[in-house]
């Protein structure tokens, strides 16, 4: 028999175990394998897992220029049993360009399949180049010019390390860091982690005092808001896989009553103030009625007069009580009625509801007076004596609201909302005219029902039961969806008004400034910046205003000002550059781009659907094919809902933006006023630093154009850290622009002032 370990078998284990040192070369060559991004799922990520380009000593070249680092083979890793390979474990190496690492070639001795087993550490004592040289096997920065080094990461010692190779320029060595990262953990954009955000930026209305919060009308528009949203979520889960694993859904119908019943008493609560202060508008008005006729009538009669009224105040407690028992069941009533028919809950909507609401009640308490005001009516006159006494509860009504209205103590907040992700939220204003006339409306319907009812108590039970809110749909307020588009920019506060401007958004979905259409005036302060994404796509931009004179002054004599552009801190990730077919509002997304949306001629909506569902339509139903425009079903008809069309883009304009400035948001420490900036597209700019190397201006020598998406920024230095610098573009519109230069890089800009 043979002897078969004399023969090579190329079997990994029979044969010899090779080993091999080297380093891990420029990220350049490699980074590309990795994702950096989230994705949606395993197949959109470019990479193949975790594999890194190694220099092995005694098998590749010490020089690059013979070996080039893209020329070399691909390094798998080797992970820990800690790190598990499946069933939920998963870990990330922390390898970085310049480590020296070790390992075997799984390929025995045609070494092409090398594995990395482990790392070896150097110290802060080792020369680390940041410029490498044409000579490998030296150490190398682990961080790249354009990474921000943590500052726990800086050693306390200024020494310069001994270089390990002759032709390594002492003076351009870094020797501070002690510990070094500059990769991102791959990962795909798990379902739960969007739920959590959703989650996470859902506002919420912020409870005060009465005096400081007379309105309700705000607090039940969000909470309206919040209900549709959860709501659908939990509906969502019945056919979408996402949503379904994403959250903790358990009996479906049993989730949205408990979202309902949540909703119902934070909203019956607020609607219980208003309907307290009419209570006590209106008892205090009958008894200030009667507060003459104490005087008008005999002694001998003031004992029944009292008795009667008593007995009056009695019966209107009684009724109140009734009322605000059965407010939570006219409220669920309204809000069974809205399900399936608001997509969007804009402030006319709610005060609709309130209007209707009030007047309901109104037309229950009016016919209420006048019930139990008869008898001492009756009774006065048979004593010979006139009364004021008035059964127009509308007159108390109005009276409660303008309560509502009222100036606020000066001491009391401005935030009404608050957004954990974007801070406070703007408070809407109430419309307290329009509320009063839907509840005058609602008030004689009421009444002219109640009649003559023998009780009244009867009357509001069956009220409660059969509460119609169908009014709350009869004018123009829009509650169906909007097609999601680029956020809108609002100017809040500030003390002036009238700025507006259009959000410029990359291509790469960061929003890189804003287009100032109107500069307003009157500010003595700058407003703050808030952008509106009506379907919540995009997420972290934060700007903020610089102010110029206006030329005008204030009533204390100081001049005023206006918006001269918009400085961005950050500028985010996701914005939608244009309308994509998809739709919703109120801070969400109910239809995605690729699915059909149908309205049924008594207002509902079914749930969007995907491509390809067969959907029976009748006579007055609307439908809309995704990304297309609403059709009106005439006769009964069959569809198979189509795959997606592109939409147009509609109201834009093309700009071509160049660097106006340069935002500093980290100063860092350590740069020369010579490093260079690098910033592409035939931009110059000039370092200005103080004596501690930190930056404290730049000046735009050429600010270059054609940017269309946020431009890799960063300075070359041998000696500095953490330095932010982000530019500020001004915007040129393409017919400013002389026509030798419109060959220029130009970026669509959507007109959203006033259309979204």
């Amino acid at each position: 028999m043979i002897d078969q370990g004399l023969v090579k078998t190329h079997f990994l284990g029979k044969d010899g175990f090779i080993w091999w040192i080297g380093q891990i070369a420029s990220e350049k060559a490699w980074i590309d394998n990795l994702s950096t991004t989230p994705t949606k799922t395993t197949k959109q990520q470019q990479g193949f897992d975790f594999r890194y380009k190694v220099r092995i000593m005694g098998y590749h070249t010490a020089a690059p220029s013979d070996l080039t680092d893209d020329d070399l083979p691909w390094a798998s890793v080797m992970l820990p049993v800690t790190a598990g390979a499946s069933g939920g474990c998963r870990t990330a190496p922390q390898l970085r360009q310049g480590n020296f690492v070790y390992g075997f070639f799984l390929d025995g001795e045609d070494a092409q399949t090398p594995i990395i087993m482990g790392v070896v550490g150097y110290n802060q004592y080792t020369a680390v180049m940041k410029n490498v040289p044409d000579t490998a096997f030296i150490p190398f920065s682990g961080f790249t010019v354009e990474d921000t080094v943590p500052r726990g990461s800086l050693g306390t010692t200024q020494e310069e390390g001994e270089a390990v190779a002759e032709d390594v320029d002492e003076s351009k060595t870094n020797n501070k860091e002690v510990m070094e990262s500059s990769t991102s953990l791959v990962t795909r954009k798990d379902g739960a982690t969007l739920e959590q955000h959703k989650n996470e930026s859902q506002p919420k209305h912020i409870p005060t005092i009465n005096k400081c919060d007379p309105s309700p009308t705000v607090g039940i528009q969000r909470e309206v808001k919040n209900m549709l949203a959860d709501i659908e979520r939990i509906k969502k889960t019945a056919d979408d896989w996402e949503t379904k694993v994403s959250t903790n859904i358990g009996n479906i119908e049993k989730e949205i009553a408990k979202v309902k019943d949540n909703a119902i008493k934070a909203i019956s609560g607020d609607v219980k103030r208003i309907t307290t202060g009419i209570q006590k508008n209106a008892i205090k008005k009958v008894n200030d009625a009667l507060k003459n006729s104490y005087h008008e009538v005999f002694p001998s009669q003031l004992g029944e007069l009292k008795t009667k009224v008593e007995a009056a105040n009695d019966e209107l407690s009684c009724l109140f009580r009734n009322i605000m028992k059965n407010l939570t069941g006219m409220v669920g009533g309204f809000l069974n009625q809205i399900l399936d028919r608001f997509i969007n809950t804009p402030l006319c909507a709610v005060e609709n509801f309130v209007g209707s609401l009030l007047g309901k009640i109104g037309g229950l308490i009016d016919a209420a007076v006048s019930k139990v005001m008869g008898p001492i009516k009756g009774l006065l006159a048979g004593m010979g004596v006139a009364s004021d006494l008035t059964g127009d509860v509308m007159g108390f009504i109005e009276d409660a609201l303008s309560l509502l209205s009222c100036d606020e103590d000066p001491r009391c907040s401005e935030v009404k909302e608050w957004n954990p992700i974007s801070g406070p939220e703007t408070s809407a204003t109430l419309d307290l005219f329009s509320i009063v006339n839907k509840a005058k409306q609602a008030a004689r319907l009421v009444k002219n029902a109640v009649g003559d009812a023998a009780n009244i108590g009867d009357t509001l039970s069956d009220l409660t039961k059969n509460a119609d809110f169908s009014d709350v749909f009869q004018d123009s307020c829009n509650v169906g969806p909007v097609f999601c588009g680029p956020p809108t920019v609002e100017f809040i506060g500030g003390g002036g008004s009238g700025a507006s401007g259009n959000a410029i958004v990359s291509f790469a979905t960061t929003l890189l400034g804003v287009d100032v259409i109107t500069p307003g005036g009157g500010y003595i302060g700058p407003p703050r910046i808030k952008f509106n994404d009506s379907c919540n796509k995009g997420k972290g931009a934060v700007g903020r205003a610089i102010m110029a004179p206006d030329g005008g002054t204030d009533v204390n004599g100081n001049p005023t000002l206006r918006v001269e552009k918009v400085v961005m801190d950050d500028t985010g990730i996701d914005y939608l550059p244009s309308a994509d077919g998809s739709q919703g509002g109120d801070g969400r997304t109910w239809a995605e781009k690729d699915e059909t949306t149908v309205k049924r001629s008594d207002g509902t909506y079914d749930r969007p659907y995907k491509p390809g569902k067969i959907v029976r339509l009748e006579d007055g139903d609307e439908w809309t094919p995704a990304g297309g425009s609403t059709r009106i079903v005439t006769g009964d008809e069959t569809i198979t809902t189509p795959l997606p069309i592109e939409k147009p883009v509609r109201g834009d304009y093309p700009v071509v933006l160049e660097i106006d400035d340069i935002n500093i948001v980290e100063p860092g420490f350590g740069y020369d006023p010579n490093d260079k900036v690098v910033v592409g597209n035939g931009a110059e700019l000039k370092l200005r630093t103080d004596p501690l190397g930190s930056v404290i201006g730049v000046d735009v020598v050429n600010g270059g154009s054609g940017f269309d998406e946020d431009p890799d920024l960063y300075i070359q230095s041998d000696s500095g850290y953490n330095a932010k610098l982000m530019p500020v573009f001004k915007s040129i519109r393409l017919e400013d622009i002389e026509e030798a230069d419109v060959a220029l890089g130009a970026i669509q800009v959507i007109d959203c002032v006033g259309k979204f």
